[in-house]
């Protein structure tokens, strides 16, 4: 069930529609397992925002009352903030930034499928690779001029693979356990080793300038997102993915170092 077509397949049913709309149930009314990946990132400009889909689409789908749900959530959910340990593991309690509406809806949209039926939620970390999102890969691609920086905050982030997000999400489906999961990369990047890789130069300011100065140029349309994405450079918001290794075996093949080089490096010959 998607907006977008997809390949043809002998074994495979599409229903393209709205996932707040009836279609949706009807759809996926009493299916076994519900990977529900449905999701809006960014915020729109003009039309639907993303509260509609994060949360009234999950509410909807999940009224089908399918037996078991996989649940795609966000690192987000954890807040970046100063004090945040590092990596985090699932132990911590979510915490998310005011600035970044996208989280608290995730976090809830993970409480309703929770209520829904027996669920495993799986918290990803930023994710690259061919069919990434057109802004993560522009705001990615970015890095080769500049990598914004908090002063006096340390920061972590981390890249996966699209290929270990798949993979994981379709081992999660498979595995039958519930609760829920980090699914990251085992390493991590801060601001000067994403400088080493990606060429840009690193630039340290206050957050509340990177802040600001993010949501002015999202209004005058020079940048693609605003404050809700830069807060996340409020602190470190790297994930322990240990308990998914210990739990139902999913371990990413790649590191971060490795998928941003490749993401950059293959960007590049397409520009």
């Amino acid at each position: 069930m998607a907006r977008r077509p997809v390949a043809s397949h002998p074994k495979l049913v599409h229903t393209r529609g709205d996932l707040r709309g009836p279609d949706a149930q009807r759809a996926l009314t009493g299916v076994d397992v519900l990977w529900h990946l449905g999701f809006q990132l960014w915020r729109q400009r003009a039309g639907a925002e993303p509260e509609g889909t994060n949360v009234a689409g999950t509410t909807n789908v999940v009224s089908a009352r399918p037996g078991r749900i996989v649940f795609a959530s966000s690192a987000a959910v954890y807040g970046a903030w100063p004090g945040n340990r590092l990596p985090l593991d699932e132990t911590v309690t979510p915490r998310p930034n005011p600035e970044c509406p996208y989280a608290s809806q995730k976090l809830e949209a993970e409480r309703i499928c929770a209520d829904a039926a027996p669920s495993i939620v799986l918290r990803i970390c930023a994710v690259l690779g061919a069919h990434a999102d057109p802004a993560v890969r522009r705001a990615s691609a970015g890095y080769r001029r500049v990598v914004p920086a908090a002063t006096g905050v340390r920061q972590a982030v981390q890249f996966l693979h699209e290929d270990d997000a798949a993979d994981a999400l379709f081992e999660a489906g498979m595995s039958g356990v519930t609760g829920c999961y980090n699914v990251a990369t085992e390493d991590w990047l801060e601001p000067e080793q994403i400088s080493d890789i990606a060429g840009g130069r690193v630039l340290r300011a206050p957050l509340r300038v990177l802040v600001t100065g993010a949501e002015l140029a999202y209004r005058v349309r020079l940048l693609g997102f605003g404050a809700d994405r830069a807060v996340l450079l409020g602190g470190p918001l790297a994930l322990d993915p240990a308990r998914a290794r210990e739990d139902w075996g999913w371990q990413p093949r790649q590191a971060s170092g490795d998928v941003l080089r490749d993401f950059l490096g293959r960007h590049s010959s397409r520009r």
